[in-house]
């Protein structure tokens, strides 16, 4: 630690800080326009000059100056203060005075320091900037003639975003920030930039006009798409959520967010949002009092009750809070004695319901989002982990950029993270996940470099004794990656010091399930890396509530039928009744054919949504519900993390929250007054659900806990299943776009700007021999069906492999995939 004196305060900080770190540690305010927490120093301006007594008063910057014993510093003399009052002085020579006008007006730190150090006029004369604004992207308006050169766009898009849309061009007066060929920005579209920009240079286009920032609400509440758990800050004006603040100090990730987070919030008050139940009468859904709705609802629930339980089901989304799931539970359990409950699709959780439940003895990772960063070692199963969760992905191009993390790679594709410094891909075939895997841990037990406690996990000899059958050179030609490779990736990971295995899960990837989930923590266990810091399995799960959704048990727990049972139940007629709580099997469960026919078939289907979507439409009764800005409640993320959910505007037309819903129907059922608040319900899960024991709501605050991790450590032999091929065909496989999470992003605005519709990605070996090019429309056939998709040509598809997204309602893919890891396909144009 060094010590030092700031303004006459004594100050205590570690070694590696700077003056503006030791000023901000001890609350006084440097002020700064290049500065932010996330990224290097920079001292581009000039704005955080102080005086240093052991340096003659010599002017420098705080931000780049490290801290020595001793140092005596002074940031308020009256020389430091003309200093700053010049330097907004040369800012404001050529940036223009149209604040009036500028979004960024009351969020501007140039005009707030302006006002602060009373620059009311200019010794200097120059002619204004003539820039061309760039209007072209639908997110994001860059106005260079605002900009005062601070190079945080660029900064944060290199260091973190890893993308490199922006760098500095020309010298001089003639300087500016540019993009590729001085061209129409074209990036991620993650709105990074926006949130960091100091000025209005850079301004969100959604947002552009729509409100002054001192008329906005301020909201904290946590993003209702991925897994990840960021929080986020809502701008709340009429009872409407217009953007998304940034917040450098909200959450792990500095409040840094993708583009679902920063642009996908307009789903909340989409004028295609339910407002009033619909009941279906005369074949078609009429709009109806709740009164009428919920008194159909409560009748078949209670006819279902006195006739056992056996032949009703629900299907509810892990987008619900945990209190909502919960119950959601108890609605079937102890309302209607029935275990016929499920979610995403009955495989997408099976990672953590089934597979780390057995193999470390809890439905929940071993490891955190923190192990991130704290690794030596990442071995990421798909490249997909930076698509389905962005800013998890963030935290590892952080990770390998700063920290010079060794990144390896196991995917059926290349992708944003194989771009990475040193980063190594082993592209194996498709489906051979499971394989290859368990020919990673033969080499580690063949070469005697298991951790010494492995011989006592329970399971250790009958694994041993399996994985004789995949040795390197038996398994090789069908992974599609030689023997020797598969050696030295397994030579490496087990003598790393620290090794982190990260699994993206989802409807996307049904081959992501229990067995790949158990292969992958037979590594960490033979290596023991489990229990310690940057170590681990980190399970990604897809929706902002799937870890709460696995603690609360919402799958069968007492011999009931899964989500694949229950819909064909529904066909077979064995399942009457179906609740359906925000999931769109339709659209996002496999086999689109079969789901339909079951959906048509069941007697009476009540689905509970925001939108009236292909599922909706099918439903006897429609319950329009609140979206996460319109609720409390709590979520619990990747890495254990709880969190609370604030409501921040008034519920939308005559929507009314799942909570309000179940809650009442569970009370008709039982006989019980129903749960006062939210609050009731969450003591009820801390006094039930021992991962809970001893939190609060209140507790929670606004940084959330970590809930504790049960490891009971089990080795379990994993099989592979075979992946015949076909001859002459791709393979297909699905899974998520950059933009999109499950179904629900298609009804915001920022996503659907940039990626509007399903495609089919190929490599250009592959599109040249089928003589298509970008965009042309082509007919994608397999045994199930055919539908047609436009082409996207890129260079991260191995030759014979193609990829399409499942995300979408017209022409979904889920039309030809029918729940396989690989789905053989023919094209044509």
């Amino acid at each position: 630690m060094v010590n030092l004196t700031i303004d006459d305060k004594q100050v205590t900080v570690p070694k590696d800080a700077t003056i503006y770190d030791a000023a901000k540690a001890a609350g006084i305010r440097i002020p700064i326009l290049c500065h932010d927490k996330k990224l290097h120093p920079f001292g581009g301006c000039r704005m955080c000059l102080v005086e240093v007594e052991q340096m003659k008063g010599r002017q420098i910057p705080a931000c780049t100056t490290p801290v020595t014993e001793g140092m005596i510093v002074r940031t308020m003399t009256d020389e430091i203060i003309q200093a700053r009052k010049m330097v907004l002085e040369l800012l404001l020579l050529k940036h223009p005075i149209d604040c009036p006008v500028c979004d960024a007006a009351g969020d501007c730190d140039l005009q707030n320091l302006t006002y602060e150090y009373k620059v009311n006029g200019n010794r200097f004369q120059d002619e204004k900037f003539q820039h061309k604004i760039d209007y072209e992207n639908p997110l994001i308006e860059r106005d260079m003639n605002r900009c005062i050169h601070c190079g945080k766009c660029a900064r944060i898009c290199d260091e973190i975003v890893s993308f490199g849309a922006y760098t500095f061009i020309n010298r001089g007066i003639e300087a500016k920030i540019g993009t590729e060929f001085d061209g129409p920005l074209n990036c991620e579209f993650c709105g990074s930039c926006v949130s960091v920009c100091p000025v209005g240079a850079l301004i969100s286009r959604p947002f552009k006009f729509k409100a002054r920032w001192w008329a906005l609400n301020k909201v904290k509440s946590v993003c209702s798409y991925c897994g990840t758990g960021c929080q986020l800050t809502l701008g709340v004006k009429d009872d409407k959520v217009l953007t998304t603040i940034y917040d450098e100090n909200q959450g792990f990730h500095n409040g840094q967010l993708c583009t679902r987070g920063r642009f996908g919030y307009q789903f909340i008050n989409s004028d295609k949002r339910l407002t009033t139940p619909l009941v279906r009468k005369n074949g078609s859904l009429q709009p109806a009092t709740w009164d009428e709705a919920l008194g159909l609802v409560a009748a078949k629930l209670a006819e279902e009750k006195n006739a056992g339980g056996k032949t009703v089901a629900g299907l509810a989304t892990p987008r619900l809070t945990n209190e909502e799931l919960f119950l959601f539970k108890k609605l079937f359990r102890d309302g209607l004695g029935s275990d016929n409950v499920d979610h995403s699709a009955g495989y997408a959780h099976a990672a953590l319901t089934a597979g780390a439940a057995e193999s470390f003895g809890g439905t929940a990772s071993p490891a955190t989002v923190a192990d991130i960063q704290a690794s030596n070692l990442l071995l990421v199963v798909k490249t997909d982990a930076y698509e389905t969760h962005p800013v998890l992905g963030f935290e590892i191009n952080l990770g390998v950029k700063r920290k010079d993390i060794d990144l390896r790679v196991l995917s059926d594709k290349r992708g944003k993270l194989s771009k990475l410094p040193k980063a190594v891909t082993y592209v194996h075939k498709p489906g051979q996940e499971v394989a290859l895997v368990n020919a990673l841990a033969q080499v580690i037990l063949a070469e005697n470099l298991q951790d010494a406690t492995a011989s006592g996990i329970d399971g250790f000899d009958a694994l041993k004794q399996q994985l004789d059958a995949f040795a390197p050179e038996k398994v090789a030609a069908a992974c599609g990656l030689d023997a020797d490779t598969i050696k030295t990736l397994a030579r490496d990971y087990a003598k790393a010091a620290k090794a982190l295995i990260i699994l993206p899960l989802g409807l996307g990837y049904p081959g992501h399930g229990k067995a790949l989930a158990q292969a992958l923590a037979n590594l960490a266990l033979l290596t023991g890396k489990v229990g310690k810091e940057g170590c681990g399995v980190l399970y990604l799960g897809e929706k902002n509530n799937s870890q709460g959704a696995a603690d609360l048990g919402l799958f069968p727990t007492a011999g009931g039928a899964d989500a694949d049972a229950i819909l064909a139940g529904c066909q077979n007629g064995s399942i009457k009744t179906l609740i359906v709580a925000g999931e769109n099997p339709v659209v996002s469960y496999p086999d689109r054919k079969k789901i339909e026919a079951a959906l048509d078939k069941v007697e009476f289907l009540v689905v509970q949504d925001l939108f009236l979507t292909e599922t909706a439409a099918k439903a006897h009764v429609v319950l329009p519900v609140c979206s996460f800005a319109e609720k409390n409640g709590t979520y619990t993320s990747v890495g254990r993390a709880v969190q609370r959910v604030n409501q921040a505007i008034k519920p939308v037309g005559d929507a009314r929250s799942d909570f309000a819903i179940l809650n009442g129907l569970l009370a008709g059922l039982t006989g019980n007054a129903p749960y006062a608040d939210t609050t009731a319900v969450f003591a009820e899960i801390a006094a039930t659900v021992p991962a809970y024991a001893g939190l609060t709501m209140a507790g929670l605050g606004e940084t959330g806990a970590i809930l504790p991790a049960t490891i009971k450590p089990r080795f379990v032999a994993v099989e592979a299943a075979a992946i015949p091929a076909e001859s002459g065909k791709f393979a297909l496989v699905t899974g998520s776009a950059l933009y999109h999470c499950g179904t629900m992003s298609r009804f915001g605005e920022g996503p659907m700007y940039v990626c509007p519709e399903g495609y089919v990605e190929l490599c250009r070996d592959d599109a040249q021999a089928l003589n298509v090019k970008e965009g042309e429309a082509v007919v994608v056939k397999s045994a199930a069906g055919e539908l047609k998709l436009k082409v996207k040509v890129g260079a991260r598809m191995p030759q014979g492999v193609v990829f399409a997204p499942y995300h979408f309602g017209e022409a979904s893919v889920n039309s030809i995939a029918v729940g396989a890891p690989v789905t053989w396909v023919s094209i044509s144009k």
